[in-house]
Parts: structure tokens; sequence; C-alpha cells
């Protein structure tokens, strides 16, 4: 499961540039198996602002490790909350947040 989010959010003429960066091994069974370790990969992320969803995304274990997304989107202004939430292969979620710059 994700350990740390790392995330930049800056608004530019009404669009919001995301950059987010989450830490996971995104092992599959086969890549499990090589390093001995449990199958552990994100499976969902999604985004929000303001309740309102502005990215969505079903992964699977053939993602690189410490997978980083970048995305744009308007809609939101300086100040919003921007919250991710990832959900694992085993159904753990986490959450991370960031205030749009």
């Amino acid at each position: 499961m994700a350990k740390k989010f790392k995330i930049k959010a800056k608004v530019k003429k009404g669009t919001v540039k995301v950059k987010a960066m989450f830490r996971s091994l995104m092992a599959d069974k086969e890549e499990a198996e090589k390093k001995g370790i449990k199958p552990e990969y994100i499976k969902r992320i999604v985004a929000t602002v303001n309740k309102k969803t502005v990215f969505e995304a079903d992964m699977s274990g053939f993602m690189s490790e410490n997978p980083l997304l970048k995305f744009s989107f308007t809609g939101a202004k300086k100040g919003d909350k921007l919250v991710f939430t990832t959900t694992d292969n085993n159904g753990k979620t986490q959450t991370g947040s960031k205030k749009i710059k």
C-alpha cells in the first residue's frame, strides 16, 4: 500500500495542473514470488476537490514501482483541497491531501 504521497497542484489561468507520486512496490503475483514478498499494488486511485471527483483510475500490478501521475482539470481555485484516496489489492485504503497553490 502507498506509504506516502507526494502531491503538487498549481492553478494557472483557471486550470489546475497536478503531479502526484504514490509510494508502492506495485508487485503483482509474479514479481512478488521473485522477490519473496506478498503481492502488493495500488488497485484504485481517486482524486476529489470539494467532494467532486476530478480523476479516477483502476490499476494493476503491471504499473511501475512508485507510480507518477500527471493530469489537469478545471473548476477549482487556489486554496481548495485536493484529496487522493488509494485502495490496494488487499482492500486497504489511504488518503493524502494538498492545498492547491
